[in-house]
C-alpha cells in the first residue's frame, strides 16, 4: 500500500515541478533550455521582497540556472521554484 503513496507523491512532485517552470517561464520571459550551471548554499534566511525573487533559508541548497546583468542570479530550490537569489546571499563551495 506504500508503494502506491510514494509513486503518487511522486507525480504530484513532478506535476507541481512543471507547474512551476512554465510559472518561471511566463513571468521571466525565460525561453533558453533550462541547465544548471552550478550549485549553491543559502549562507542566511532572506524572505522574498518581490513576486520574482526567491525566498531562501539557511542552509538550503540552491541550483543556479542563470547569470544576471547585476548582482543576482536565477536560482531553482528543491521544490523546483525559480527566482532571482543576490549573489551575497550565497555560498559556492
Amino acid at each position: 500500500r506504500n508503494i502506491f503513496k510514494v509513486k503518487k507523491s511522486n507525480a504530484e512532485k513532478s506535476k507541481n515541478m512543471e507547474k512551476e517552470e512554465k510559472f518561471f517561464r511566463e513571468t521571466f520571459m525565460y525561453d533558453k533550455e533550462i541547465n544548471v550551471i552550478n550549485t549553491a548554499t543559502a549562507e542566511c534566511s532572506v524572505p522574498s521582497k518581490r513576486r520574482v525573487d526567491l525566498p531562501v533559508t539557511a542552509g538550503e541548497r540552491l541550483d543556479i540556472i542563470d547569470v544576471t546583468e547585476g548582482n543576482a542570479v536565477i536560482c531553482r530550490n528543491s521544490e523546483g521554484r525559480y527566482g532571482y537569489v543576490l549573489v551575497e546571499h550565497l555560498n559556492f563551495r
